[in-house]
């Protein structure tokens, strides 16, 4: 089972999506990341074509983002 690692390491698309989401049958599709990356949703990093990713900044980033805060019941 992939688990996170502890320091920054950068990564092509399709690896840092196993990476964080080691669940074929519960992580988003191509296109969905291929969205978010799109839309900013983590730092991406681009050395001249290629495009890297940091599966910690990635995870943190989503989050954020996707974080549902539960609201008190009276």
């Amino acid at each position: 089972m992939n688990e996170l690692p502890q320091r920054s390491t950068l990564v092509g698309v399709e690896k840092c999506r196993e990476i964080v989401f080691p669940d074929p049958e519960s992580a988003p599709g191509k296109r969905t990341f291929a969205q978010w990356m799109a839309k900013r949703y983590f730092p991406v990093h681009k050395i001249g074509r290629r495009v890297f990713l940091d599966p910690v900044e990635v995870r943190s980033a989503l989050d954020r983002r996707f974080r549902v805060n539960a609201t008190p019941v009276h």
